[in-house]
């Protein structure tokens, strides 16, 4: 079997690691040993302190007094500050699928939420959680800007990682999505996009009655 490149093993190593954090198997505060991570992954130590550095650039690991490495944890006010800019950036990414997409290249998208219906039961929960996620994910992927999407994982992955759920419930956020797709079949860009800003930032609202 050919050996991994240098950088082909510090990427899977990276990824192994995120893996870890969005399995909770490393957790919000949690202190990283190198040495402890190499046993585990079954690696050396560089490529370990490789992919940690890029966690500590992403921002998601953070190095305190004495070099000692830690997993960062995210504060209300952070994702309050994370929810300002999704917004943002979500609203120029719907309003750019305004301006490019087929109605044939919208219609998966437009049905994610069909067969859904206030009040949710507790057996369409998880689904309805998977739909959300599919929904806005696809939605960035269908607008085909790469800086977008790349700040917009982040944000996502910082969620998962950090979050234990949706944090409003389905019953309120449903009509929401469906009064959004309503927007973009009539072809409405400006409703549309001043809609999924304040889907957002009723969500940032919620965050800031917290503190």
């Amino acid at each position: 079997m050919a050996r991994l490149s240098k950088d082909a093993l510090g990427d899977l190593v990276y990824d192994k690691i995120v893996l870890m954090l969005l399995n909770k198997d490393l957790k919000p505060g949690d202190k990283l040993q190198k040495k402890e991570l190499a046993d585990i992954l079954g690696v050396s130590i560089t490529p370990v302190s490789e992919a940690l550095n890029r966690l500590i650039r992403e921002g998601i690991v953070e190095q305190r007094e004495k070099r000692d490495l830690y997993i960062r944890t995210f504060t209300t006010a952070d994702m309050i500050e994370l929810f300002e800019v999704r917004a943002g950036l979500e609203g120029t990414a719907l309003y750019i699928c305004m301006e490019k997409l087929s109605d044939v290249e919208w219609e998966p998208l437009l049905g994610l939420f069909d067969g859904f219906e206030v009040p949710i039961s507790r057996e369409k929960y998880e689904e309805y959680q998977l739909r959300d996620r599919e929904f806005h994910s696809s939605l960035l992927k269908m607008s085909r800007n790469n800086l977008i999407q790349e700040f917009i994982d982040r944000c996502d992955f910082i969620l998962r990682c950090y979050s234990r759920g949706l944090i409003r419930e389905p019953d309120e956020t449903l009509p929401e999505h469906k009064r959004i797709i309503e927007a973009i079949r009539s072809k409405d860009a400006d409703m549309a996009q001043r809609m999924i800003m304040e889907h957002h930032w009723k969500t940032r609202e919620k965050l800031g009655r917290s503190l």
